[in-house]
């Protein structure tokens, strides 16, 4: 099989969280994460400089992880993730495992309406104040004013951090493309350090042995045509039923869901099928393909349907 994206993580299929980093990269060096790697070029040029440090870059977009891949490919102290850093960061990394985290030219997201879309926010400083190391560095370059001052009342309110330097029109030692373009038609930009000065534990949705959930009952199989649609509610767990597939070749159903932890939602499918002795037993379990994380939701997804289909 041939591996498209040689710089890339799946954590997906890691049996085990956080990650570990020292067998990822084959060494001990200090980790330097990018939020929004984009095309690669500030991580190209970062790698070059800094050979004995290693980095990781999260993106969403596949295109851009195409992009930095073919640009990053003979890098080995290089990997890159597709995944919201906002999980991401908080899930993949262990408490003081990572020196600096770099977000370069982030979208404000100023709208009421995208708020959700939101990288700078209370919760993600609680994640940085646990992954990185005690002294450890959070960096942001902007071009917008505010966003930078709002980003340094939100980090130090709860006194994890202390602003280090703040600085307008920066001559910094790496630029991106996006800088260099701003620069060059005379655009303000402001680069700010926030320094962690205080350790806290924070609550992570996974953790330990990435295990799949699974569920053995004994089912009425006309609860089946009662799914669709259905919702599911535990604590901060949602679970909604989006589709019910019945297998031509066998008795097997594919079950479409998606689940939400708080705000970190993952679309997947759950397969019920009946056991080889034909004791009535089904098992409920989720698709392999599909290979969500394990958060509680999903967990509770497996959990919740397979009771509603042992209903009477």
């Amino acid at each position: 099989m041939i591996e498209l994206f040689n710089k890339e993580v799946k954590p997906a299929f890691s049996e085990y969280f956080p990650l570990n980093w020292q067998e990822i990269f084959g060494n001990k060096n200090g980790i330097i994460v990018e939020i929004g790697f984009g095309g690669g070029e500030y991580l190209q040029s970062y790698a070059s400089h800094y050979p004995e440090k290693n980095f990781v870059g999260f993106e969403v977009s596949i295109t851009s992880m195409k992009k930095a891949n073919n640009r990053l490919k003979e890098f080995p102290n290089v990997r890159l993730i597709i995944a919201d850093a906002r999980f991401g960061m908080r899930e993949f990394f262990g408490p003081k495992s990572v020196e600096k985290v770099i977000m370069n030219f982030p979208i404000p997201w100023d709208k009421k309406s995208h708020e959700r879309r939101r990288v700078i926010i209370p919760e993600f400083f609680d994640t940085l104040a646990n992954i990185l190391d005690d002294g450890g560095i959070f960096e942001l370059a902007t071009d917008v004013e505010w966003y930078a001052k709002q980003t340094i009342e939100i980090a130090t309110e709860k006194g994890y951090f202390e602003l280090e330097s703040f600085v307008e029109n920066p001559d910094r030692e790496i630029k991106t493309r996006y800088e260099q373009k701003w620069i060059k038609y005379g655009r303000n930009i402001y680069l700010l350090r926030l320094k962690k000065i205080k350790h806290i534990e924070v609550e992570r949705l996974i953790g330990g042995i990435h295990e799949m959930p699974h569920e053995k009952v004994r089912i009425n199989e006309e609860k089946f045509k009662e799914l669709h649609g259905k919702i599911f509610k535990e604590n901060a767990s949602v679970v909604v039923v989006k589709g019910i597939y019945k297998s031509t070749s066998n008795d097997a159903y594919l079950i479409k869901v998606i689940s939400s932890d708080k705000d970190f939602q993952q679309h997947y499918y759950l397969v019920a099928y009946p056991e080889e002795d034909r004791n009535s037993n089904w098992i409920i379990k989720l698709d392999s393909s599909s290979n969500p994380y394990r958060t509680p939701a999903v967990k509770f997804s497996v959990k919740a349907i397979a009771e509603f289909l042992e209903g009477n």
